[in-house]
Order: structure tokens, then sequence, then C-alpha cells
């Protein structure tokens, strides 16, 4: 992904339930998207598209350009 530094930060709730999930891209602070398939959040620096999916008992968290 052409080196680009990216970093992702889970909130959760009492009793360990996922609310949200913080994006970092391209070094900065991008915002945050709930923990809910097919949420996304795009990059205004680089363009990047990042996407939550959910299956069964655990989650992705992909990246395309």
């Amino acid at each position: 992904m052409n080196n680009k530094r990216m970093d992702y930060r889970v909130n959760f709730r009492d009793k360990d339930q996922i609310i949200s999930i913080e994006i970092t891209c391209c070094e900065k602070h991008i915002g945050e998207i709930r923990y809910k398939d097919g949420e996304a959040k795009q990059c205004p620096y680089c363009g990047a598209m990042h996407t939550v999916r959910i299956q069964h008992n655990h989650f992705h968290l992909t990246r395309s350009e």
C-alpha cells in the first residue's frame, strides 16, 4: 500500500462490546466509524477507503485505494 502508515483503534463499551473504530491514515486521525458491517470512511488525503466487514465471530478491516 505504498508504505502509507495507517492504524485502527477499537473502542469498547461495558461487557467488551465494540462500539466504534477510530482510523488513522497518512499519519493523521481521519475519523471514526461505527462497528457495523459495511461501514466505511474515505481518507481525505490519499483517497483510500477503510471498510469494516463482520463475519460470525470476527471482523476484517480493509483498506482499498
